[in-house]
């Protein structure tokens, strides 16, 4: 015993059985963190920050599928005539989106700062030549994404941005007209497609089947954020030629004192769900609008806006 305490691989300080802190920690003192602590000490961090990043994730999927359930069920209840039973779903499926918000239990989908509409089948476009009336008219997408135009027969527009479309356009004008300034603005969408603004968590542009009401199309872009001012949503609706907007609340409508402020949708209209109350209804009107044409909108903007 002796001899092996005098061997030179164990000539070391004397032990203590005092513990000493390490950190928020204890260890004894004098004793270096073998590879083998260390690496059990690892697993038990890694298993703990698993759990803390796996938990949440899971509620928040749980939670998205029991807001989905009530959208379906509602949906159900609607087609079959039973309007009280829909609307109970609904109410049930926004005031679950709502309290994502507070609790985390509701997941909110990455909302980009701004986004840009991608041309698709069906839309009318107008694109104008500035100093070339000539050439300016509205075209519609066909189904092979391509729109046909002056000079340059026929160019693809499907799957494109406005501004990608423009810079192509111009690009290829370029060949019969010296600096060429184009300018398209989106006049109609294809198919049902409508757009869902402000305090939602999934703002955008959404495709719409059969008969769609506001209360379902907020439950589709993952319902109110807890800033949401419910009792005046704007409808906006006639096109992006005739706008008119018509104040919406849905607070009466979730208590069941008014159907009527549930108002069903047609295509290229445009919800926006404010976080204060709209006073001034065409100033609204024209700012959202006018970004939406050019095919770009940023949806924080709208937000922040003093209306």
């Amino acid at each position: 015993m002796r001899a092996l305490q005098n061997h030179p691989a164990c000539h070391c300080e004397e032990r203590s059985d005092e513990a000493i802190p390490v950190g928020d920690c204890f260890a004894p003192s004098g004793l270096a963190m073998t590879a083998r602590g260390f690496f059990n000490v690892f697993i038990l961090l890694l298993g703990v920050f698993t759990l803390v990043l796996c938990v949440p994730a899971r509620a928040e999927e749980d939670a998205q599928a029991l807001i989905q359930e009530c959208y379906k069920k509602g949906n159900a209840y609607y087609l079959g005539g039973k309007y009280k039973e829909a609307q109970e779903q609904y109410q049930k499926a926004l005031s679950l989106a709502a309290q994502g918000a507070e609790t985390g239990q509701a997941k909110a989908a990455p909302q980009a700062k701004s986004a840009d509409y991608l041309i698709g089948e069906g839309d009318t476009l107008l694109i104008s030549v500035w100093q070339n009336n000539d050439l300016n008219q509205e075209g519609i997408v066909r189904p092979d994404g391509k729109i046909s135009f002056p000079l340059i027969d026929e160019v693809k527009a499907g799957g494109l941005t406005i501004p990608q479309l423009d810079a192509q356009i111009t690009e290829r004008l370029k060949e019969f007209i010296k600096y060429p300034e184009v300018s398209i603005s989106l006049r109609s969408m294809g198919g049902k497609k409508i757009f869902v603004l402000g305090e939602v968590y999934s703002p955008g542009v959404y495709t719409i089947t059969g008969d769609k009401n506001v209360a379902q199309a907020i439950t589709m872009a993952g319902g109110f954020t807890s800033n949401a001012v419910a009792n005046s949503v704007v409808l906006i609706q006639g096109g992006f030629i005739n706008p008119k907007g018509t104040r919406l609340n849905l607070n009466r409508y979730l208590l069941g004192a008014d159907p009527k402020q549930n108002m069903m949708l047609n295509p290229d209209d445009i919800i926006f769900v404010p976080k204060k109350f709209v006073a001034n209804m065409n100033y609204l009107i024209n700012q959202i609008i006018g970004p939406i044409v050019k095919g770009a909108y940023d949806n924080n903007a709208f937000r922040d806006k003093r209306w």
